[in-house]
């Protein structure tokens, strides 16, 4: 393969990984702007997992009841972290794909446009995993509540685990 074709091959995988990475932050800007748009259902999702108030009828957790934040200052704080979380994120992983667009192009730089990604990528497993797979899910017992946003919440993760593995491979010269 000549120099010329190994340049190319590089870009074309530099193209992928950026447009891969944009639309991840696009998609963290939109969750974002959705959340802040349409604030009330959104934060009626928040707010009703937090005070534990819309429980499955079956659910007969006492235990994990008293967990249940009913004042709406320390709500809205949550509701606060969760959109400024997805915002930043979608900022970050945004950059993180302009980034590598421009090093497809021959004018960006490549590591620190996938160490960008990785820190909106990080981010938002703080957000959808550790926010609400472990905080949401477990402590807050979502798997029980009617506002049940587990199974999104893995499926952001798992998109953007898999992508962030892909990203920060290190481009062959096939």
């Amino acid at each position: 393969m000549t120099k010329e074709q190994v340049n190319i091959h590089l870009r074309i995988q530099y193209l992928c990984k950026g447009v891969l990475a944009l639309s991840i932050g696009l998609f963290g800007l939109l969750v974002a702007s959705g959340n802040i748009v349409d604030y009330d259902s959104n934060w009626q999702f928040v707010r009703h997992v937090l005070s534990m108030d819309t429980m499955e009828p079956w659910f007969q957790g006492a235990a994990l009841k008293q967990r249940a934040v009913h004042d709406p200052l320390w709500q809205r704080a949550g509701y606060f972290a969760i959109v400024t979380g997805e915002m930043v994120f979608g900022l970050l992983c945004t950059a993180g794909g302009v980034g590598m667009l421009l090093a497809a192009a021959g004018n960006g730089c490549l590591r620190w446009s996938k160490s960008v990604f990785n820190l909106g990528a990080m981010l938002a497993i703080l957000v959808w995993y550790f926010g609400f797979a472990v905080v949401g899910g477990e402590y807050f017992a979502m798997w029980a509540n009617q506002w049940n946003g587990q199974m999104k919440a893995y499926a952001f993760i798992s998109f953007i685990v898999i992508s962030l593995i892909y990203i920060r491979q290190q481009e062959q010269a096939d």
